[in-house]
């Protein structure tokens, strides 16, 4: 991401790019945030979606209880 911004700011071409730099940067750190929130409110849903993009893996909650796994399955589009 880092790269990807000093990229960005290389290629400013006026006014409206830094707009688009700082719009980039907002939805970068949101994506961030939601990827990473660990409210135990939410950990099955940041979970699933780690398993989704494949930085974790379903043997990572082995002892979990059934529904959970299901759930976390379910979240990251392996079921269903």
């Amino acid at each position: 991401m880092i790269e990807a911004a000093k990229e960005k700011v290389n290629n400013l071409s006026g006014p409206k790019g830094i707009w688009e730099l700082e719009n980039y940067l907002f939805n970068k750190r949101k994506e961030i945030d939601q990827k990473y929130d660990y409210r135990y409110s939410v950990l099955i849903h940041v979970f699933g979606r780690l398993v989704g993009e494949g930085w974790v893996e379903m043997k990572d909650f082995e002892g979990l209880g059934e529904d959970k796994i299901q759930r976390i399955r379910f979240i990251a589009g392996l079921d269903g």
